[in-house]
């Protein structure tokens, strides 16, 4: 009987680890279906559907990060129509400087380059259609930029925000 004690005890307290375990498994994801989506930016169709998932799932903010250093200049093909869409629709597209700075050194440049090189390969049209698209509408973006120590400018991240509506 000696024997059988110490493992039934001991099955009875790794069952209540087990059912702590689980628990505190639940708990991040209750957390993170409050928290902000934040994507990573893949050049590949599957970006497109997971931001409109995320932008159509009415999150206040979705923020889109880059795996590498992305100029101003150099912003790609994949994210430009979606800055286009944005614009077209009616929202704003802004630039927040790099830490230290007071203003970017030519937003309406920057803005300007970004839905222009979008406009001149495809129509607003062909835009408009594409229902992956739609889901720009409502939003705002906002180019977040920062500095290398050597002082290359790069955008940090992309958020776009949810254009509250007027009462």
């Amino acid at each position: 009987m000696r024997i059988f004690l110490p493992v039934i005890v001991a099955g009875a307290l790794l069952g209540c680890l087990g059912t702590a375990v689980a628990q505190t498994e639940a708990q991040p994801i209750a957390a993170s279906a409050t928290a902000k989506p934040a994507i990573s930016f893949l050049d590949l169709p599957r970006f497109d559907k997971e931001l409109a998932q995320a932008l159509n799932a009415g999150q206040a903010e979705v923020g889109v990060s880059f795996y590498g250093k992305v100029t101003p200049n150099e912003v790609p093909m994949r994210l430009q129509k979606w800055l286009t869409a944005i614009e077209q629709s009616g929202g704003r597209l802004e630039v927040s400087p790099p830490p230290g700075d007071v203003a970017p050194r030519n937003p309406v440049l920057l803005l300007g380059l970004v839905s222009g090189l979008w406009s001149a390969l495809k129509t607003w049209g062909e835009i408009k259609e594409s229902q992956v698209l739609q889901a720009a509408a409502g939003h705002q973006a906002r180019l977040v930029l920062n500095k290398t120590e050597g002082g290359e400018v790069f955008i940090e991240r992309v958020v776009f925000e949810k254009v509250p509506k007027a009462p």
